[in-house]
């Protein structure tokens, strides 16, 4: 299975490697959703090792936003680790859709810089 899930002081890690769905990685993510004992929790999304993000077609990027803001009640930010250029130039461009829905979102290089951003309050 590509995508984990895991909380590690007090951030939702879900880590994606190689290739992956979109039914698998909205699977992963809403249970560990659902599962998280905080109300809110800042999600850090690693893409660092997942495969194929240039074959995704738009469609599959906008089901990726409407996921993100139908949770948004349990979701108090998002960290995307993008080291890539394609993958942050994509979220980098999806965050200013999701912030007008409420949802916080930046794309990272490092996971240092993400967990700090992260942690902000």
């Amino acid at each position: 299975m590509p995508v984990h899930a895991r909380s590690r002081a007090g951030i939702l890690e879900i880590t994606v490697d190689g290739d992956y769905t979109l039914g698998e990685l909205k699977r992963v993510a809403a249970e560990a959703l659902g599962s998280s004992e905080e109300a809110r929790v800042p999600v850090l999304l690693d893409l660092s090792g997942a495969a194929g993000l240039r074959k995704r077609s738009e469609a599959e990027y906008v089901e990726t936003r409407e996921f993100l803001v139908k949770h948004r009640s349990r979701i108090e930010r998002v960290a995307v680790l993008a080291p890539g250029d394609v993958a942050y130039g994509l979220v980098r461009m999806s965050t200013v859709h999701l912030e007008a829905a409420g949802v916080p979102v930046e794309p990272f290089r490092t996971g240092a810089e993400a967990r700090e951003w992260l942690s902000e309050q």
